[in-house]
């Protein structure tokens, strides 16, 4: 192969790739509008006060990122109808899929520069440990908060460490703490990743800040329960915050603000639904979050037993006359009784065969046949067809044996991975 011939083979492999993929996470992007809808009707009605429930509700996108490549959108008649035009639109106008991964890449860039520069900012400030544990204290009034997802850190305004006495900084402290255990900061990083990725949906980005509020919520109830205290002086605990952090906003000249967290201006709202604390057993905490576990992993493993595989393969027969480079005999029942094949081989019944192209006037030494192969999604990929010629054919008891041979370059093994 030349560069040439190398070079334009991989940009027909990236063509590809772009169609494979963002074929996928534009279907997803249009269902997770009714998963949203869905979500936000229920958290705002019949379970508005069952706090984990709630929050438990926005692990049904997890699922939405695995329905891109399901049978309905070309088996089913309803699916057909409803998606065949974005199948087509993407197989025909290949800048627009350029242009989806552009702007995934893009945002996605943004988020990352946002997270860098946060934890840039806090790797230069102060580094206490105060009651055993490490904080990063900051002398600008924002509201305490944490950062990182695999060595997740914790920030303090000095303000807090002044002016709280040591039980109610243990309680702040024990909150930022509950975030980190109960994996809030990888629930944040893997809500990023999926409106990043299914950015066309603008409800994505605005859910963020009822994603927040409800693990939040969920936050505030766990602390409340591990102090054993009274919901009524975790809120006042709060109020007390803001009183703080207000004062010391007004010397500063400035408004609260940290890496976008809206925690601050939500605060008063935070304290109105603390207000309606109510004593819960840990236990059904936890045999909500394991229920929640199981229903989304057996969504997933349901909608990869309705999909496509990665590689798809294809049980077909085709034989051409390689000097015109026309189709002889496409994949039938007649075909199947003169020619079948296995890995290494493809086995021709000389007397049904001839009986088939007698009337076609090719010698044997021009006929080549076409075995198997697979593909991506239907109309999309394809490679791995094995083929044999039959003038190499060697005679054993009237069925003609050729050697079973695929030609697959780099780009074809590649794709066949992903």
């Amino acid at each position: 192969m030349t560069a040439w011939e190398f070079l334009n083979s991989g940009i027909q492999f990236f063509n590809l790739c772009t169609v494979y993929y963002v074929l996928q996470l534009v279907r997803c992007a249009v269902l997770s509008f009714v998963v949203f809808t869905l979500v936000f009707t229920l958290r705002k009605t019949a379970l508005k006060n069952k706090v984990f429930l709630k929050g438990a509700l926005w692990s049904l996108f997890i699922p939405v990122l695995f329905i891109g490549r399901m049978r309905f959108f070309y088996e089913n008649r309803i699916g057909v109808k409803l998606f065949s035009w974005l199948t087509e639109m993407c197989m025909n106008h290949i800048w627009i899929c350029r242009l989806y991964l552009w702007v995934v890449f893009l945002y996605a860039a943004l988020l990352f520069y946002r997270r860098k520069k946060l934890k840039k900012m806090v790797s230069c400030m102060e580094k206490r440990k105060v009651n055993g544990t490490v904080i990063y204290v900051t002398k600008t009034p924002v509201t305490p908060s944490t950062i990182g997802v695999f060595r997740p850190k914790i920030v303090m305004p000095e303000v807090i460490l002044k002016e709280y006495d040591r039980k109610d900084f243990q309680t702040i402290l024990l909150h930022e703490k509950t975030h980190i255990r109960l994996g809030h900061l990888l629930f944040y990083l893997l809500w990023d990743i999926l409106r990043v990725l299914l950015w066309i949906n603008p409800f994505l980005a605005t859910g963020t800040k009822y994603f927040r509020e409800d693990m939040e919520e969920i936050c505030d109830w766990v602390t409340i329960k591990q102090i054993e205290g009274k919901a009524h002086d975790y809120g006042q605990l709060l109020l007390k915050s803001m009183r703080i952090l207000q004062a010391e906003i007004e010397d500063f000249n400035m408004y609260a603000a940290f890496a976008g967290d809206k925690e601050y201006q939500s605060l008063r709202q935070r304290v109105t639904r603390i207000a309606a604390y109510k004593p819960y057993k840990k236990t059904a905490a936890a045999g909500t979050l394991i229920a929640a576990m199981l229903c989304v992993a057996g969504a997933v493993f349901l909608t990869k037993n309705v999909s496509y595989d990665r590689c798809n393969l294809i049980d077909s027969i085709d034989v051409y006359d390689m000097e015109t480079g026309t189709e002889l005999i496409s994949d039938g029942e007649a075909l199947r009784e003169a020619v079948g094949y296995d890995e290494k081989y493809i086995y021709v019944n000389g007397e049904t065969f001839q009986e088939l192209i007698k009337d076609s006037g090719v010698s044997n030494e021009n006929i080549c046949f076409y075995c198997g192969g697979y593909y991506k999604l239907p109309g999309i990929g394809g490679s791995g067809v094995g083929f044999g010629y039959l003038e190499t054919a060697d005679l054993e008891n009237d069925v003609w044996k050729i050697e079973y041979k695929t030609h697959e370059d780099i780009w074809g093994r590649i794709l066949k991975m992903l």
